[in-house]
């Protein structure tokens, strides 16, 4: 896939109760770091503890990133026109 059919995706927030952190985890020492999903927290701590929560059942790893770091490009439009 070229990169020019890619188009960044304007973020809004979308909490207005909290920090949004996007979540990713790798099921084995080997395996691949994939993106499972987000949770809203105050912290990298109480964050984790969501994380842990809803995504981690075979994870040995978790990763934590704040939303507003997280820049995404995407080839479709989505609703609403939120990409470029």
């Amino acid at each position: 896939m070229d990169d020019d059919d890619r188009t960044r995706v304007l973020e809004t927030p979308r909490s207005a109760t909290g920090r949004e952190w996007e979540v990713f985890v790798r099921a084995d020492a080997r395996g691949p770091l994939k993106h499972v999903g987000s949770v809203t927290a105050a912290d990298a701590d109480d964050a984790h503890e969501r994380a842990a929560t809803l995504f981690d059942w075979t994870a040995t790893d978790v990763w934590l990133c704040p939303a507003e770091e997280t820049r995404r490009y995407t080839t479709h439009r989505l609703a609403g026109g939120e990409s470029q």
